[in-house]
């Protein structure tokens, strides 16, 4: 019994370590382009909640603060209980029909599904808030002409947008009036809508209240920006939709079509699954799919922006 199941969590472990080792180089390489700006614009002396930085936030206020809760609108509790039964739920399932092997491969392919599901819908929610971001620019920067202040704009025209970026404008309205700075709040925006649109924005209103100016003209040329960067990102989706469309069936489809028949007619997977060698096999099969599929997305996806 332990070789078949080594053999299906041997693969599963190297893939989330590469998983892991691209998100922590992605981290890296986002950290050193901010040091050469030579500004950080993301992380305040002052956490919002009065901490200086040096003290580590507790869990609840890196959730609270983070785009998880944002988009998905969920308590770290109910996060955590979510992820937890997306696992056991399916696992106590495969254990009953197929055993202790059926329901540890129930149980990750449960958790990997939530994981899938809850990054789309943060995705689609990002997607949204960025949509409306040229509009909402467009209003403050009419509202700022007019005679208004930064707040007063922001306000005026969160009112009038509703979706995320109006939700989430409003939000960081209400605790600037409970005594919370500008510059204190406009990061916390970034942090829980982590798009570069928007960072771009805020970075030329942290810059432009260092140094001066005038705001409107600063942010009617980030909207002209925003809005080319937006219909260029828009163009290089639909041309690369096939690729993307093809990477994810030729990946997903040998694991899905193979737990069918080994859960339908057992019988008929025969000595593959009855041998070390032909888990063996199975593992091989495992990091090969997984390395071409990520190979796939990485020829599909559009360059940085």
């Amino acid at each position: 019994m332990l070789g078949p199941v080594l053999a299906v969590l041997w693969p599963v472990a190297l893939l989330l370590l590469a998983l892991s080792l691209r998100q922590a180089w992605n981290g890296h390489t986002v950290k050193r382009r901010m040091a050469a700006i030579g500004r950080d614009v993301w992380v305040a002396d002052k956490e919002p909640s009065g901490r200086s930085s040096s003290q580590q936030p507790t869990l609840k206020e890196r959730w609270s603060m983070g785009p998880g809760a944002a988009a998905l609108r969920l308590r770290v509790s109910e996060y955590i209980l979510f992820r937890i039964a997306s696992f056991f739920i399916p696992f106590l399932v495969g254990v009953v029909l197929r055993g202790l092997v059926g329901g540890l491969i129930l149980g990750v392919m449960g958790l990997v599904g939530l994981t899938v599901y809850f990054r789309m819908k943060q995705q689609r929610w990002l997607r949204t808030a960025e949509e409306a971001l040229p509009e909402f620019l467009r209003g403050v920067t009419s509202a700022l002409r007019a005679g208004s202040s930064l707040s007063q704009a922001m306000a005026m025209v969160s009112a009038e947008i509703s979706g995320p970026l109006g939700d989430e404008v409003r939000r960081i309205l209400k605790r600037e009036a409970l005594g919370f700075g500008t510059t204190e709040t406009l990061q916390e925006l970034a942090k829980r809508v982590p798009s570069r649109d928007l960072g771009l924005a805020i970075m030329a209103i942290t810059i432009q209240r260092e140094v001066g100016g005038s705001l409107a003209d600063v942010l009617e040329n980030i909207t002209h920006t925003i809005v080319e960067r937006q219909r260029l990102k828009a163009e290089i989706r639909v041309l690369s939709a096939q690729g993307r469309y093809s990477g994810w069936l030729l990946t997903f489809l040998p694991f899905a079509l193979g737990l069918l028949i080994w859960f339908t007619d057992p019988g008929y997977m025969g000595q593959l699954l009855d041998t070390h060698t032909g888990w063996a096999m199975l593992g091989g099969a495992v990091v090969s799919v997984s390395i071409g599929g990520v190979a796939i997305h990485r020829i599909v996806q559009g360059p940085e922006m």
